[in-house]
């Protein structure tokens, strides 16, 4: 860790090599509250220490990756304070592979445009710990090779569905709640792990250290890639150079040159996905949290949810006719790739549209 410089008194910013495993220096400051400061970083276990904090108020971390410019500096993620001095862990310089660390902390949850439907207000506050996300999609040979496994080690899936993909590398579809909910108990024996779900009651073990669907609130929090108050993760407009949608053009913040399907995957045989990792990653490393193929999520589907959410790593609704999914799809338009959007679905159905990926609580 080297500290640079205090910056207009109000900051102290550090730097770290290798973020996100790549050859880039990360620069972190606070931009708000201006009284608090970074106090300390520790690169091995990736905590950030903030001082001259006010319990119950909200600190704003912010990256750069280029002091050049003031305006590089963009939000990366909110930190709740509880004391004057509060440690939270912001990153993992050495996730496990092929997965990328989700930092815990405040954001803010729904539609902060008024854009959306209903369910996706009021706009609330969430606190999320921090948490493992694939960086990708599930792809259809992922799929396939724990799939394999799990028929030859007693796993059934329902009316015995293996999936489609219109590649390998094409994400997996056509897999149902259920399925991707058997597929990670599969995965997790696979690699030697515990698995998160009970298939007699159906509950989700979270200390489990096994595969699991995320929440609707990491989710969330996930595909905005630490920017607050954004439509998408990358910026408030959205183009077939961000994701692989629909264009209809109908919507101001659809700017692409190019309408209708994607024209790069659009070859006359649906689905029209594109190969996993096809678009540039979020902020946390995440790549089609908008587009592609929406993805299964683990909350029962509740319009009124928002109302009564708690603060704090929600885990959905009450159980109802309906589960989540998440993200747009490349049979959707520009309106559903926003992060607010929630859709929801039988959890028996599948589609050509809808896939999935799995997350892990942090060890």
């Amino acid at each position: 860790m080297k500290v640079l410089q205090r910056i207009a008194v109000l900051f102290l910013c550090v730097v770290v090599s290798g973020f996100g495993q790549t050859n880039e220096n990360a620069f972190f400051r606070i931009s708000s509250p201006s009284n608090v400061v970074i106090s300390g970083f520790d690169p091995v276990a990736g905590t950030l220490t903030c001082s001259n904090a006010v319990a119950g108020t909200t600190n704003q971390l912010q990256r750069s990756y280029d002091l050049s410019e003031t305006t590089n500096w963009v939000d990366f993620v909110q930190l709740a304070s509880s004391a004057l001095v509060v440690t939270e862990t912001i990153m993992d310089l050495d996730p496990p592979e092929g997965m990328a660390f989700i930092p815990g902390g405040v954001f803010q949850m729904g539609d902060t445009f008024g854009e959306g439907d209903s369910d996706e207000f009021p706009v609330h506050s969430v606190y999320v710990s921090g948490f493992y996300m694939d960086k990708y999609e599930v792809t259809k040979a992922l799929w396939d090779e724990v799939y394999n496994w799990a028929t030859n080690h007693g796993y059934g899936f329902y009316f015995n569905n293996s999936g489609s993909g219109k590649a390998t590398n094409h994400p997996v579809h056509t897999v149902n709640w259920s399925d991707c909910v058997i597929w990670c108990n599969a995965r997790s024996e696979m690699e030697g792990r515990t698995p998160c779900y009970n298939p007699n009651d159906g509950s989700c073990d979270w200390n489990a250290n096994g595969y699991r669907l995320p929440t609707e609130a990491e989710w969330e929090k996930a595909a905005r890639g630490g920017l607050n108050g954004m439509r998408f993760s990358w910026g408030n407009f959205i183009a077939h150079s961000n994701a692989n949608y629909v264009s209809t053009g109908d919507e101001v913040y659809d700017v692409s040159p190019t309408h209708g399907y994607h024209p790069l995957y659009m070859d006359g045989t649906t689905p029209y996905s594109s190969p996993v990792g096809s678009f540039a990653p979020n902020g946390y490393g995440l790549h089609d949290m908008a587009g592609n193929m929406m993805e299964w999520c683990w909350d029962w589907h509740d319009e009124e949810y928002y109302a009564s959410s708690p603060s704090s790593d929600p885990r959905g609704a009450l159980p109802s006719a309906n589960r989540a999914t998440r993200g747009g799809n490349w049979d959707y338009d520009e309106g559903n790739c926003r992060s607010a959007d929630r859709i929801r679905s039988r959890p028996t159905w599948a589609y050509d549209y809808v896939g999935f990926r799995v997350c892990r609580s942090a060890e």
